[in-house]
């Protein structure tokens, strides 16, 4: 049986400070670049050239090369496959096992997480958690990286390709992600680990197996990996945006199915940030999260244990508390004939 996740317990979910460690030399009043005015002499230092390179050029070619190389039957299956392993080492991985601690996994089922999220390009498991347990401490605030409240292309992509001011983003406890060796190992070697897997495996994979090593190297690798970027990325822009509020409204988050496709089910963004450390981010039959469906499979074969969820009464309670909020301002808009 999966574990209950009282409304009490604590959890590693951004809900302590940790101080950085930082060198003497390190100058807390220097004006970072993202503090300065944007011009045409400067706007060049603005730019995270590593996150765009990965993010917006390496895939810009991508898309260049793909006019003259034919997309093969074979190699559009493996791509897709890739797609939905790279999305679950996000999801699965990064996002419920890592940055919540939803579940808890033996070491092969983590280390398959670990390779696959990286293939993703998305950061270390240590950074992508450290920012995202950030995001829901400070949700809609200018301490979260990617605050919805600054408009579309920030929260989407710009948090990424833009230079943020790390003294003006919230701090959140890692101490667990620290004291995790195959987390420290991924950070440590996350560069070799990501040239691998996004780029040199898919491409071995379609030319041994196929005789395509370019159409390996260019849909199952380079624009692969865009996809996948694309689909994460519309957690943090659309999914705050667009859908529904069935649990609460004081926030941005919403649940939205289109989302979810995309994302192998992190679309009903409203529950997950009422439920963080909740394994499913889908909790009715019809609505589609086959992360959750794979993380209870691994349950089943013995690979992952410890499976959080919030009782159903306290679900229950926020839906209905939600009900109440929108008949009470309903209510206050009708004249009932009382002064």
């Amino acid at each position: 049986m999966g574990k209950t996740q009282t409304a009490t317990e604590s959890v590693y979910d951004g809900t302590t400070d940790y101080k950085p460690i930082r060198s003497k030399a390190y100058n807390l009043d220097k004006v970072h670049i993202s503090d300065k005015p944007m011009t045409w002499s400067n706007w060049y230092q603005h730019v995270n050239w590593i996150n765009s390179t990965f993010v917006v050029i390496i895939p810009f070619f991508g898309f260049i090369a793909s006019y003259w190389v034919p997309l093969r039957l074979n190699t559009a299956i493996f791509a897709f496959l890739f797609y939905v392993n790279s999305g679950l080492g996000i999801t699965a991985g990064y996002h419920r096992l890592w940055a919540h601690r939803a579940y808890q996994a033996c070491l092969p089922l983590r280390i398959y997480l670990a390779l696959c999220g990286a293939s993703a390009i998305q950061g270390s498991i240590r950074w992508w958690s450290k920012g995202h347990r950030a995001h829901h401490r400070y949700t809609d605030t200018n301490r979260d990286p990617y605050d919805a409240l600054r408009g579309f292309m920030h929260s989407h992509m710009g948090w990424m390709v833009w230079k943020q001011n790390p003294k003006r983003l919230g701090r959140t406890d890692i101490t667990d992600l620290n004291e995790d060796p195959l987390v420290i190992w991924q950070h440590t070697h996350y560069l070799k680990i990501v040239v691998f897997m996004a780029y040199i495996f898919p491409t071995l994979v379609c030319g041994l197996g196929w005789g395509d090593y370019l159409g390996g190297f260019i849909y199952a690798g380079l624009l692969k990996v865009f996809w996948i970027q694309q689909a994460t990325f519309c957690v943090n822009s659309l999914a705050h945006m667009i859908g529904d509020q069935p649990y609460d409204d004081r926030r941005t988050p919403r649940d939205h199915f289109l989302t979810a496709i995309v994302t192998l089910g992190e679309g009903y963004h409203n529950f997950h940030h009422e439920f963080p450390s909740d394994y499913r981010n889908a909790i009715l039959w019809w609505q589609f999260d086959p992360t959750k469906w794979s993380i209870w499979t691994w349950k089943q074969l013995g690979l992952a244990y410890n499976l959080q969820h919030f009782p159903q009464n306290e679900i229950e309670k926020g839906v209905l508390q939600q009900k109440q909020k929108k008949l009470d301002r309903q209510r206050s808009k009708l004249d009932w004939g009382i002064r």
